[in-house]
This record gives structure tokens, C-alpha cells and sequence, in this order.
């Protein structure tokens, strides 16, 4: 396709889980005040929305962003792919071998521009391009760049008490924790004699993975899935040169399989306030000092095939008492510093670390706890903004890189732990007038973010700003349909269309009954009619498909929720209607359905026009600015996720992907097309 280029350089700004609505409340009050300057500059809708599409799950919306074609046309349908003639198989839907559609970055590599992919989740990597042009970081998985390959070990809350007896690790603490629960005194085990059990306060049922809070005495459910580690705090003895006064404790790392060592100090006026980590009491350099309640990298060195092998992780003392009697400390991921593995061309991350440092771990979860969310969380996106801003920079200025389609996580997975509690429910710990401030925080590291690339708008740069969804806080009690992990049970057990196997008391096991299950509800909004001839155990004829799904539609409809008496389902749709959201054909299920936005848990089975409480909503956002791009203006089109790639494309003025389906928004342009 021959015209000229509008622009030159194009800088793609993707950030996971960024909410139109919510970013036009904090722009209107200011608490954007980088991202306003983009709107000023640029054009968008005045409510800054992105016409998204179904599902609303990071995988194959990235996919739709970068091809301009929906999932039924390039395949990747949910986070995980349904099995061909398997239905209960799953794929990991990020590899780029799922996509059957062309990318928008090998177009632009292939026409001699030089192109940076950086973490684009989906579709990316490994790269399906062998243009010397194109670079390829990561995009094998959310989160933050090299989390899927460099993790050596993993996150953990490091306790330790005067009053603790021995040393303990406990894997997944507090797991089965999370109901109301009484502590009972247990006799002696092992070395810790004090160890408690936790009983369920509901059934009487004893709850196995669980710590106790040397502090308080508490079952920390608040920590709940996380590894941990409690250990006894004792005057320090048998170093080589230990201050007067101080204490010592081990510290449990990588599942309890390395140990440290620490020293509780005092400072002048005679308040413990700080802890030092060395990897042994023999070693005099330390590996960490860590002032309280202070975020600070740490290096390390686990055991590897090959000897040592370096590590970076942050580390945070949480707490400790004035006298030295308790210390609370997380840890990160620890990264190997040497992982070059999803990196296009190798050579890339040895110039990368030797001047920036290693990738940044990141980190999703932190449950309803706000000094996981806002001392840890928060802070590392902070530093691994920071970190990615650098290197695209050094790309940009030093490696001549003309157009950069980059991706960050930050908002989706900060959200995803506060979320439901913007709305005041049984199971929050907090006013959601403070959990408000968990997503005020999360947007202030993203206005950041983008404010560090705001002076490529002088220097002829055009910068596309957009997300994949967003994520709602529900007006009602969220209900759980779908699960893009596997199969979902109710309300179809309750029905009769899925039949799980009994053991010989009757007790059911956790397997399908195939010779007796006709339908199943899976992934996010997929459910397969279990059919003869097409599936390895179907049992449903070809001849009667069509009337079970009226029948199973019928029923989806007429689903209520217990407490609202209203309709649970916004939409479900044969196969051959679902074409109208992108997910029919061949690679979509039987029946697609969709939840109403009431009731949506995040995002995933809502419709991306849902709105929820608080200023919530599942739309993607889209923001342009710079060369070839009008100058405060507000356009009245919907922008659609399939339009972003031909829009990018007549931007450079190169071809179209293959098997795009969207139409460039020439609304935004500076000249007429």
C-alpha cells in the first residue's frame, strides 16, 4: 500500500487494566496532571473510551491491539486455549504460535523501521519475525519483564519474636485461613514448642496451613497463600565482630532451603531500628541493611548448577519494636540477574543490566492488606516503571529504535487486589474512602510513568496511550461464572449438565462423569456442548445441539441472584451470533455468554461497555498525541481495539496486517486522508 507517513517515530503506551472513566476523574481533579497534558495535546473521545472487545481478558485483547483482528479471526479466545477435540485440556494462550493473525510490529520491522517489542503479553515472543529490525523483550506472561523464566525463589513475610521457640517455615501459609477461626493451644512439636492450631469456627474443622503472629498471637489471614517464615530472636553469639547488644534470627529463604542470618542493632538512643542480613556470621560484608520500613534492593546469591548465581530481590522491614523483642520483614521474588532467555537479539540484556540493573520483580498479590499494597506492591511498580522508562529511553537514543509497542501491568494487577473493595462489603478491612487511595496510588505511578516520555511529543514523536480492559468494582455480590483456568461447576452440576465421578461411598471425586455430562461451562465465557463424533466422550447428537442450547440459553437467562431477584446473565449467544463479538467460527465455543455488569468480579466476563461502583468501568482507554495527530481536538467515533493497528499503520504509512479486520480512525488525523 503506498502512501506517505504521517509520522516517523510512533510510541505505543500500553498499560494493562488502565480505566477511561476512572483516569477522567482523577485528570478533572487533577491528580493526572501528565496524562492531562497528553489529552491536551492530542485527540480522543472526550470520555477517553476504547470500543473493547469479548473477553475482557489480557491475552487476546493484547492480540486484537497488535493485529487489528479479533479472536475468533487470530485465535487466541481466552487466557488459556481450549484443547481442539479436548475439552478438558487447556493451552497457555500467550505463546506467539497461537496467533494466526500478523502482528503490526513485523509489518514495521519488515519495512525498515526499527522496532522495539517490550513485554507486549500476547502474541510477542518468542518473535515470528527474523528482521534484523525488530527486538523482542519478553511478552511470555503479565507481570513484569522475565517473571515468567528468572524467579529463583519466590515472595515470603519473614517473622521473628522473642517469644517464637525454634524456627519454622510454612509453605502457602494461611491458605485454608481465610474463615473466622478460634486458636487452641497444641502440645509441643518438634522444636517449637509453642505451636497453636487453628480451628474453623463454623465446622470445628482444624485449619493445617496457617502461622500465628508472634506479635498478637493471631492467625495471619491477612497474609494468607504466602510462604513464611518464623524465627526465634536471641542475643547475638559467634560472630566475628557483632555491635554490644544486638540480636540475631535466621531468615528462611527459597521454601526454607537458604538460610541468612540477621542482626537486630540498636542506634544511639539505644532503639532497635534496624536489621543487617549477612549470608552467614563468618561473612563481614552484608547482603542487605534494611532501615525500618524503608524499600531497599538487596543482591544475593542462591545455588545453581554452575556454583553460585546472582539474584536481586527488594526487601522491606514492615515492623519492628523499639526493643528488639519483634521484627517483620517481606521479601520479593528473587530474579536471577542472568536470565537472558525471552530477550530478542540475547545481547540486548547484558546491555541492559550492566547499565540499568536487572529487570524489577513485580508482584499481584496482597490480599485486603494495605501495607502489602501500598509499602510493597505500589513501591516496586514504582521502581520497575522506573527501570522500563531507562531502557526504552537508552533504545530510543542510543540503538536508533523508531517505533516502540511497549506494555505495562502496573493497574491491572495493583487492582486486582483492591478492586472489590472500592464497595464497603462483609469482607473488607478497611472504608472503601481508603481502599479510594490504593487506586489513587496506582494511577499516580502510572501519570508518572507516562510523564517520562511526555518530552518526545517536541521532538516528533507520536504517542498512542491505550489499555486491553479495565477492571469494576460490582454495585451487587459478585458471582463467579466462568474460570479461565479450567471447567466451572456450578450453576451447571446444580442443572445436571455436568456430572463429576463418585467414589464407592458416593462421595464425588473432582473428575467429569463424561458418559453422563452434556454440556460444560469453561474458561471466561465459553461453554461447550459435549457432542458425538466431535468431542473423544460426546454423548449429545448433532441433532439435538441446537435445542440443548436454546434449552441451556434459556435457563442462563432465567438465572437470579439470591439476593437482588434479578437476572444474573447480560447476554448469551449461539455460536453462529456470536460472530457479532468476535468469538465465533471454528475457534469459538458453542454458546458464548456474558455476566451483567452487577455482577462481574474484575473483569473477564463482562462486556467492556460494564460500569461499576465508584467510577469503575471494563472499557480500555485510548489517548493519541503528537506528529500527525490533531491538536486538542475530541473526536465522537468509538475507537474499536481492531482500529488501534491500522491506525498505528497509516501513522508510519506501511501496509495493514494480514487479516486486519479494523479500520484506521482517521478522525484523529492531522490531514485528511
Amino acid at each position: 500500500m503506498n502512501r506517505e507517513a504521517l509520522s516517523q517515530k510512533v510510541l505505543v503506551l500500553g498499560i494493562d487494566g488502565m480505566d477511561p472513566r476512572k483516569t477522567r476523574k482523577y485528570v478533572d481533579e487533577g491528580l493526572m496532571p501528565n496524562t492531562k497534558k497528553i489529552i491536551e495535546r492530542g485527540c480522543q473521545r472526550h470520555d477517553l473510551v476504547l470500543l473493547g472487545g469479548v473477553p475482557t481478558i489480557t491475552p487476546p485483547m493484547w492480540a486484537t491491539l497488535a493485529t487489528g483482528a479479533s479472536p475468533m479471526v487470530h485465535g487466541i479466545t481466552d487466557f488459556f486455549l481450549q484443547v481442539p477435540g479436548k475439552l478438558d485440556e487447556y493451552t497457555y494462550a500467550m505463546h506467539s504460535s497461537s496467533c494466526h493473525a500478523e502482528q503490526i510490529w513485523n509489518v514495521t520491522a519488515e519495512s525498515g523501521k526499527k522496532t522495539l517489542v517490550w513485554h507486549w503479553p500476547s502474541a510477542s515472543w518468542p518473535p515470528s519475525s527474523d528482521s534484523p529490525n525488530l527486538h523482542v523483550v519478553d511478552g511470555s506472561s503479565p507481570g513484569g519483564v522475565n517473571m515468567s523464566t528468572a524467579q529463583i525463589d519466590t515472595e515470603m513475610i519473614l517473622f521473628a519474636s522473642k517469644n517464637a521457640d525454634g524456627i519454622t517455615f510454612v509453605p502457602n501459609a494461611g491458605s485454608d485461613a481465610g474463615v473466622p477461626c478460634v486458636v487452641t493451644d497444641l502440645k509441643p512439636v518438634g522444636e517449637n514448642k509453642s505451636k497453636k492450631k487453628a480451628v474453623n469456627a463454623t465446622n470445628g474443622t482444624v485449619l493445617n496451613n496457617y502461622i500465628l503472629d508472634p506479635q498478637d498471637g493471631q492467625l495471619v489471614s491477612r497474609y494468607r497463600g504466602y510462604d513464611m517464615a518464623l524465627s526465634t530472636i536471641k542475643p547475638a553469639a559467634g560472630w566475628a565482630d557483632a555491635p554490644a547488644e544486638s540480636l540475631e534470627f535466621v531468615l528462611l529463604l527459597a521454601k526454607g532451603l537458604i538460610r541468612r542470618v540477621g542482626l537486630i542493632l540498636k542506634n544511639e538512643q539505644g532503639v532497635y531500628d534496624k536489621v543487617v542480613i549477612y549470608k552467614d556470621k563468618k561473612t563481614s560484608e552484608p547482603i542487605a541493611v534494611l532501615e525500618n520500613d524503608v524499600f531497599t534492593g538487596v543482591y544475593d546469591t542462591v545455588p545453581s548448577a554452575n556454583g553460585e548465581e546472582k539474584v536481586y530481590r527488594n526487601m522491606r522491614l514492615l515492623k519492628i519494636a523499639e526493643d528488639g523483642s519483634y521484627v517483620r520483614i517481606w521479601a520479593s521474588r528473587g530474579m536471577s540477574c542472568e536470565d537472558d532467555s525471552v530477550w530478542f537479539p540475547k545481547s540486548l540484556f547484558k546491555e541492559v543490566v550492566d547499565r540499568f540493573g536487572p529487570p524489577q520483580p513485580t508482584s499481584q498479590m496482597s490480599g485486603n492488606d494495605k501495607d502489602l499494597i501500598l509499602k510493597r506492591n505500589n513501591e516496586q511498580w514504582i521502581k520497575a516503571a522506573d527501570w522500563q522508562s531507562k531502557v526504552m529511553h537508552y533504545m530510543i537514543e542510543e540503538k536508533g529504535v523508531e517505533v516502540i509497542f511497549s506494555h505495562m501491568h502496573n493497574v491491572d494487577l495493583q487492582s486486582h487486589n483492591y478492586m472489590k473493595y472500592m464497595k464497603n462489603r462483609d469482607t473488607s478491612r478497611y472504608d472503601e474512602s481508603e481502599v479510594v487511595k490504593f487506586a489513587e496510588a496506582t494511577y499516580k505511578v502510572t501519570d508518572d510513568y507516562l510523564g517520562s516520555f511526555m518530552h518526545l511529543l517536541d521532538e516528533g514523536w507520536s504517542i498512542l496511550l491505550f489499555s486491553d480492559h479495565a477492571l469494576i468494582s460490582a454495585e451487587e455480590e459478585a458471582v463467579s461464572l466462568g474460570d479461565n483456568t479450567g471447567v466451572c461447576m456450578n450453576p451447571f452440576k446444580e442443572w445436571g449438565y455436568t456430572v463429576l465421578k463418585k467414589d464407592e461411598n458416593g462421595k464425588e471425586l473432582y473428575e467429569i462423569d463424561w458418559s453422563k455430562t452434556k454440556a460444560i461451562m469453561t474458561r471466561s465465557n465459553s461453554i461447550y456442548i459435549n457432542l458425538k463424533g466431535r468431542d473423544p466422550y460426546g454423548i449429545v447428537d448433532p441433532a439435538d445441539k441446537y435445542e440443548l442450547e436454546e434449552e441451556i440459553i434459556t435457563k442462563l437467562y432465567g438465572y437470579i441472584h439470591p439476593k437482588t431477584g434479578k437476572r444474573i446473565i447480560a447476554l448469551a449467544l449461539h455460536n453462529k451470533d456470536a460472530v457479532l463479538l468476535g468469538l465465533g467460527g471454528p475457534m469459538g465455543s458453542d454458546i458464548v455468554f456474558v455476566v451483567h455488569e452487577s455482577y462481574v468480579e474484575d473483569h473477564g466476563a463482562g462486556l467492556s461497555t460494564a460500569w461499576g461502583y465508584n467510577d469503575t468501568s471494563l472499557s480500555p482507554i485510548f489517548i493519541a498525541a503528537g506528529q500527525g495527530i490533531k491538536e486538542n481536538f475530541r473526536t465522537d467515533r468509538y475507537i474499536r481495539e481492531v482500529d488501534v493497528a491500522p491506525t498505528a499503520a497509516v501513522l508510519l504509512g506501511v501496509d495493514f496486517p494480514d487479516k486486519c479486520e479494523g479500520a484506521p480512525a482517521y478522525q484523529i488525523f492531522s490531514e485528511n486522508m
